[in-house]
């Protein structure tokens, strides 16, 4: 089996805490090396006392997995086409919600809306039931966005979760599935605030959802797992900078004075891909050094979770809805479980 040509399959269930059965091409997730499906049972050694060492069959009970998804951060179409990226549909499990206006995709955070997804993984080979199929349902995810400025100069977005695991892999074939061939834009020629202040120069930038996860016990399911929930949210962001002279950028007067301010990256010549946040503030500044250039290391909460994040693609009106849109032209082939 070749790794490279691993397959990832995310649907969202049309009701939470029931896993897809029937997955298809046009539910492709295209992922980055490095994505995984971790199997993560819990089990229980048996050990009697009995008048010598002995050990007895160990007990394993609910069968969770961890769900690792990494992806660049792009549009998949241009504005109006209302061609959904796979992350801008993956978020909606990471406790986002999804509506679309002036021709983005738009998503915020919520506590009202609650979605999950079905992530099906083909372990490689294309050849007729050579490839080994994993399935996990109930699954929703914690967010952590990179942005590196001055290394690979691309966005890209790693989502990490659990859900309830179907059992033992099977065989399987892999479904028929078409690429999107959209560029992926450049980190150049951003429009960039920290705190308000877009003095700063940027090396590089991370926001985390920090969103522990859990899953609710089921013992009438034959894997005892229940639905997943997402039990808080701490939106945080942590970025490299250039020291500056105070007048020109103060993160540590910002620290002091409890400033708050805009957080925004927009980047590419056509604003391909907007981060915005309301009330971001700087927790914590530290001297730091890269390749010998003087560097602060900063920290910053956004306060009342304030975070719009809008991709190119939604409908070009002003109109606003929730659709969810098919991610690609892909063919039809399905994949039962």
């Amino acid at each position: 089996m070749i790794s490279t040509e691993r397959l990832f399959l995310l649907k969202l269930q049309d009701t939470e805490g029931t896993p897809e059965t029937t997955l298809v091409g046009t539910d492709v997730f295209e992922a980055d090396p490095g994505s995984k499906i971790d199997p993560d049972p819990s089990k229980t050694p048996i050990k009697l006392v009995a008048g010598k060492r002995d050990q007895e069959a160990t007990v394993i009970g609910r069968k969770l997995a961890n769900v690792t998804l990494n992806a660049p951060m792009r549009p998949w179409g241009a504005s109006g086409s209302r061609v959904t990226p796979d992350w801008v549909r993956a978020l909606q499990c990471a406790g986002f919600e999804k509506t679309e206006n002036n021709g983005y995709w738009i998503l915020k955070p919520t506590s009202t809306v609650r979605k999950d997804c079905t992530v099906w993984m083909y372990s490689g080979d294309l050849r007729s039931s050579y490839s080994l199929l994993q399935k996990v349902g109930n699954v929703k995810f914690d967010f952590t966005i990179n942005m590196d400025f001055s290394g690979d100069v691309i966005s890209k977005i790693e989502l990490t979760g659990m859900g309830r695991y179907d059992g033992a892999p099977s065989n399987a074939t892999q479904p028929s599935v078409s690429r999107n061939r959209t560029a992926v834009p450049a980190l150049t020629g951003c429009t960039m605030q920290i705190g308000g202040d877009s003095d700063y120069r940027v090396l590089s930038l991370t926001i985390t959802g920090n969103q522990p996860t859990e899953a609710t016990v089921l013992p009438t399911h034959a894997s005892g797992v229940g639905i997943n929930e997402i039990t808080d949210t701490e939106l945080k962001i942590s970025c490299k900078a250039y020291r500056e002279i105070t007048t020109t950028a103060d993160p540590e007067a910002s620290l002091y004075n409890l400033t708050t301010g805009a957080l925004r990256v927009w980047w590419d010549a056509d604003n391909d891909v907007k981060i915005d946040g309301g009330y971001m503030q700087i927790i914590d500044v530290k001297p730091s050094d890269e390749n010998g250039v003087e560097t602060w290391d900063i920290e910053g909460i956004l306060q009342r979770n304030d975070l719009t994040i809008r991709c190119l693609g939604g409908t070009s009106s002003s109109s606003s809805s929730s659709s969810s849109s098919s991610s690609s032209s892909s063919s039809s082939s399905s994949a039962s479980s």
